[in-house]
């Protein structure tokens, strides 16, 4: 298990500070930063703010608020979408994975995949 994780860090710590990452990484996550929120009917009191984590952009961290609850979590870019293991917040517990999507500079498409239910699609524009 240990040799896993290693080989797994070593290849993080390859792809990010590679040259042969297929994105630039740094202005892929300069796409993301800030604060998002929804426009999806019924869900329009969703806020969802990104901000980096280290300083070659290849990790993110998210915050998803709303009525007074907030998940966190963070990841990293994984082709041409932001993956993020999120999880309520104060808990350590990962329950939900968090797929986004640039439609364009103003939009994001979300989906919120839960360990256990159904999948929920959801849109944010800028809130800047």
């Amino acid at each position: 298990m240990l040799r896993l994780v290693t080989a797994v860090a070593a290849c993080t710590v390859i792809r990010c500070g590679s040259s042969f990452v297929g994105t630039d990484s740094q202005a892929f996550s300069d796409t993301f930063a800030g604060t998002w929120r929804s426009v999806t009917p019924s869900t329009e009191f969703l806020r969802l703010t990104f901000f980096s984590t280290s300083g070659d952009g290849c990790t993110l961290a998210a915050r998803l608020t709303f009525s007074g609850v907030a998940w966190e979590g963070n990841g990293r870019v994984a082709g041409d979408s932001l993956v993020l293991r999120m999880s309520a917040g104060g808990s350590a517990v990962p329950t939900r994975t968090v797929v986004v999507h640039a439609s364009d500079a103003q939009t994001l498409r979300v989906q919120v995949r839960p360990d256990s239910g159904t999948t929920l699609d959801l849109a944010f524009v800028r809130d800047d």
